[in-house]
């Protein structure tokens, strides 16, 4: 009898433990073993050029998946499939010896690969149809597309920016088996098919993207340069036509390069411009009619002393005329001018030609800029923001600033993205161009351009002129500032930003050289790329 009470309270135990503690594991084992739900990813919408050139598609491949239920003789069944799919052995047996029914062995395999399993003829061994993500044009404008993982999730650059709008809704198929793993027939929901995603339409034009990834990639090389970047824009719409990054990556193999290869040089770096920012003094000396193009300086040889510190230019000169001071980028003669301007003033126009400020471009990762307020300047910080210094900005941003002067005077807010599209090609959104700020008059804006017509034709960008196109445009080298807070004598930024024809601009391009050796001057390494993609 007392047996009898023992085993009975045993089993009462037993069925309180099954009841509160176990049932949510055995239930999630017996589920398993009798309904079977596989995702079905939708396909992300094609990224277009302004064109229509396919950037960015998807294609339909085969994923290999296992029901561990239904596979018998689990130890010869993986050797097969580890040939076939380059899988160790043990790791396919781990994932068939799972009491799940379903478990992936290998996605988006190539069609041979696919074959080669099929012909196998393996009980439990099933295929799905799942979405790749192919970038046609390999590394072609890589950095603004950004690349998608393997559950097509965007993982950086426009297809992250826009995820939601590209990856469409998923899909569910749905399935019951009994205890022999026999499909139930009659159940209710089969399949919910997913639905694809919307499609963009960029700015971009994939000729000009080419031809400027092309001759940025030489110059990059020619200099072995850490890094650079080149941006083509209309300087009226603020459509960006071309932007490239070096070092690059190709997005169809994302995995196999490093994150500092796949980062967006042009929006996510800042840097000190140094002469080609030149153009915000000079345009608010002339705008504020404090300065007149042909007023003289004095510039002192090469060598000025100003507040303990001395300045130098590149080359000694005396009296320039204040548009010569900018033709022959003289520092000395810049700080001179820049002296007639209150600091509130230079802050005004610095702030005016959008920088310190984020453009609002479409692309994510992008920075500010760093332009301080006038009550944290020193007593140097005016003439040295002048030419450059003391100030930073992005390539984007000085595409922007130099367009200021190629339009007419207006700051016009960059985009990338002309519209989004449903299947069917009806737009579900737009990103129209946005009214452009006034920034400077259109008499100070002719007057720079006249100026900066001068700088390719006879000044410190000769490297850049093109026969017929007239272009005109500022260099700039800018030393890099050390972890000491002391400028560098070794490390340099290079840059040119300019328009063409100079007259009746068209394209704004902007070309910046991170640290190239030996030779690092803006007029002799960007020099030469505008050049080339502007004619």
């Amino acid at each position: 009898l007392y047996a009898l009470i023992i085993a009975f309270g045993l089993l009462c135990v037993r069925l309180v433990f099954v009841q509160m503690g176990a049932a949510k594991p055995l239930s999630d084992i017996a589920s398993n073993q009798y309904r079977l739900v596989v995702s079905l990813l939708p396909k992300r919408g094609v990224i277009y050029d302004r064109n229509l050139k396919e950037l960015a598609i998807s294609i339909n491949l085969s994923s290999i998946f296992a029901e561990p239920f239904k596979i018998k003789d689990k130890g010869p069944v993986s050797e097969k499939l580890s040939d076939v799919l380059g899988i160790s052995r043990d790791e396919i047996y781990k994932k068939i010896s799972q009491e799940r029914g379903f478990v992936w062995l290998s996605r988006k395999v190539s069609p041979d690969t696919a074959r080669k399993v099929q012909s196998l003829n393996i009980k439990g061994i099933d295929f799905i149809k799942e979405p790749l993500r192919v970038y046609p044009n390999g590394v072609l404008a890589s950095h603004i597309l950004g690349f998608t993982d393997m559950d097509n999730n965007g993982i950086e650059g426009l297809e992250l920016r826009f995820d939601k709008y590209l990856k469409g809704v998923m899909g569910y198929r749905y399935s019951i088996r009994d205890a022999k793993q026999r499909e139930v027939p009659g159940y209710e929901y089969k399949e919910i098919l997913p639905i694809d995603g919307d499609s963009m339409v960029l700015t971009i034009d994939s000729l000009i993207q080419s031809l400027a990834e092309t001759e940025l990639e030489n110059g990059y090389e020619k200099y072995n340069a850490k890094g650079a970047c080149v941006i083509v824009m209309d300087p009226y719409t603020g459509d960006i036509l071309a932007l490239s990054n070096r070092p690059g990556f190709d997005p169809n193999n994302a995995k196999a390069s490093l994150p500092d290869l796949r980062r967006n040089r042009a929006v996510c770096d800042f840097f000190e411009p140094g002469s080609s920012f030149k153009i915000v003094a000079a345009s608010a000396l002339l705008e504020e009619n404090v300065v007149k193009p042909g007023d003289k300086f004095f510039c002192e040889n090469g060598e000025y002393r100003w507040f303990g510190h001395t300045y130098h230019d590149h080359k000694p000169h005396g009296w320039l005329e204040f548009r010569d001071v900018i033709k022959f980028s003289s520092n000395i003669g810049t700080m001179k001018a820049a002296q007639k301007l209150r600091k509130d003033q230079l802050y005004k126009y610095i702030k005016r030609f959008g920088f310190g400020a984020k453009t609002g471009i479409e692309l994510p990762g992008e920075v500010n800029g760093i332009a301080t307020h006038p009550s944290t300047w020193s007593k140097l910080s005016l003439c040295s923001i002048s030419m450059g210094q003391e100030v930073t900005a992005t390539a984007l941003q000085l595409a922007c600033a130099i367009s200021v002067i190629a339009n007419g005077g207006n700051l016009v807010k960059p985009r990338i993205v002309e519209r989004i599209q449903d299947r069917t090609g009806h737009a579900i959104q737009r990103f129209e161009s946005k009214k452009s700020q006034r920034v400077i008059s259109e008499k100070t804006a002719k007057e720079m351009r006249d100026i900066l017509r001068s700088v390719v034709d006879s000044g410190t960008a000769e490297l850049a002129d093109v026969e017929g196109y007239f272009p005109a445009g500022k260099t700039g080298t800018a030393q890099k500032v050390e972890p000491n807070g002391t400028y560098s004598h070794r490390k340099f930024t290079a840059s040119f930003i300019g328009f063409v024809p100079y007259d009746d601009p068209k394209f704004v391009i902007v070309v910046i050289m991170d640290e190239p050796r030996p030779i690092y001057y803006g007029g002799v390494v960007c020099a030469p790329i505008f050049k080339k993609v502007a004619g």
